[in-house]
């Protein structure tokens, strides 16, 4: 019966009295190797090139035939190269894993499409702007104030390009959009009307009920304020 290749390699060794760690110190090939040329199994090695190099090595070493082991090699193993894929007979050692590698063009990229990104969200903040009612932020008074001061300090924020009236008088506003406007209170209900119109004529407006309470004054009847509540805003005092 024909000894494999790998019975031969092992065969020889032991007659030199070697062991795999031996082979190893002497010709460099790691025992992992060794141990696979001995038992045939060449699943461990990256290639073709890789397997047979390293036989012809160990072969050599061993005072073999290199003609004759080639030639069982070819017999027994090459075949199988013919019938699959290289990948499928030999198991990869290594897996090589995908890195990322920073190019000028990939900066380039990145940079035009941070740009773009940029460009395009500014436009549609524009847009929105345009087309949109202004932006009125009131930061004082809130809703349903009562108030024993006779005059009312109203603050407040809108964009750039509006206009704000308070009870229909337009007023000024800072460079960055914000008022601060006082406007005087009429015992009882006062009813303030804050209106932001922009160059499309869109508005946004916003109503605040303010009651002022002289210190000194005497209860309020509920029912007397509700009978105010009817009157036009701009009956409320002098600004």
């Amino acid at each position: 019966m024909t000894k494999s290749i790998g019975e031969i390699l092992k065969r020889a060794r032991e007659k030199r009295r070697m062991t795999i760690d031996d082979v190893y110190k002497a010709i460099k090939i790691h025992p992992s190797y060794l141990r696979a040329l001995e038992t045939d199994n060449y699943t461990v090695f990256s290639g073709k090139v890789h397997s047979k190099g390293f036989l012809k090595l160990y072969s050599d070493f061993l005072g073999l035939d290199l003609s004759e082991i080639l030639a069982l090699w070819r017999r027994e193993y090459e075949h199988e190269f013919e019938d699959k894929k290289e990948e499928r007979f030999f198991q990869k050692k290594f897996v090589e894993s995908p890195s990322f590698v920073i190019t000028p063009g990939a900066v380039l990229i990145a940079f035009v499409f941070v740009a773009l990104t940029a460009f395009f969200g500014y436009l549609y903040y524009q847009y929105r702007n345009f087309t949109g009612a202004p932006a009125l932020n009131i930061f004082y008074p809130g809703d349903n104030l009562i108030t024993s001061a006779s005059i009312l300090d109203i603050t407040g924020k809108t964009d750039l390009d509006s206009e704000v009236y308070i009870n229909n008088q337009k007023i000024i506003l800072s460079p960055d959009g914000s008022f601060a406007e006082s406007v005087k209170l009429k015992e009882g209900l006062n009813t303030i009307s804050i209106r932001a119109t922009n160059k499309l004529a869109k508005t946004t407006e916003y109503v605040r009920t303010i009651i002022y309470r002289p210190a000194d004054a005497p209860p309020i009847d509920i029912n007397d304020v509700a009978g105010e509540s009817t009157e036009s805003s701009e009956s409320v005092g002098e600004q």
